[in-house]
């Protein structure tokens, strides 16, 4: 089904649903994880990929704006 949409729809459908809820899981097991052990490498890495996810749909919503 996937191979149906052009590449626009499947750009947008990232940006829109996946980037998000990637972001959120990321975030949310990286908080986690560092109330449980505490701030360590692999915990940063993943609140720094959740944060980098927004920031990509940041700058991707402020460029359809214009």
């Amino acid at each position: 089904m996937w191979a149906f949409f052009s590449r626009r729809a499947r750009l947008w459908l990232i940006t829109v649903l996946v980037a998000p809820v990637a972001s959120l899981v990321l975030g949310r097991l990286g908080t986690a994880l560092e109330r449980r052990n505490g701030p360590n490498t692999f915990s940063r890495g993943l609140r720094a990929g959740s944060r980098l996810l927004d920031r990509g749909r940041s700058k991707a919503r402020a460029r359809a704006q214009s």
